[in-house]
């Protein structure tokens, strides 16, 4: 498999921009937009992934607040990235478990009636009244 460079290069006139074949050792070329001098800029060969990030985190965004205004919820459903999930995760006063540290069930859901009941009766033997 033969490499073949291609590098950029950018007008120092204009600002275009465009992408040649040349020797590594060539760093100045005549812009093909305007004539005037291009030099060879530093440029990233493949795909930019910078704002890729793991697939789960997509799947934290259900569980975000969609109506809130805060700005960290606002900024990480924009941007789902991790450092924004940390920050999400730090001002809604979440965290992960430690090592070791069991996730708590659910609580029950309270049966209100009974509940009512139970305060009620306890009302009235405290303040109750004997002859």
């Amino acid at each position: 498999m033969i490499k073949i460079p291609v590098y950029d290069f950018q007008c120092t006139k204009c600002g275009n921009i465009d992408e040649r074949i040349e020797h590594y050792s060539v760093d100045y070329r005549m812009c093909k937009k305007c004539g005037a001098t291009s030099k060879k800029i530093i440029s990233v060969n493949g795909p930019n992934c910078a704002n890729d990030d793991t697939g789960w985190i997509k799947t934290v965004l259900e569980v975000v607040d969609k109506d809130s205004k805060a700005p960290h919820v606002v900024e990480f459903r924009k941007n789902p990235t991790r450092q924004n999930y940390k920050k999400w995760m730090k001002s809604e006063g979440l965290r992960h478990l430690e090592p070791g540290e069991e996730s708590r069930p659910y609580p029950e859901e309270l049966d209100l009636t009974k509940l009512n009941k139970e305060v009620w009766e306890s009302h009235r033997k405290r303040n109750r009244l004997e002859v």
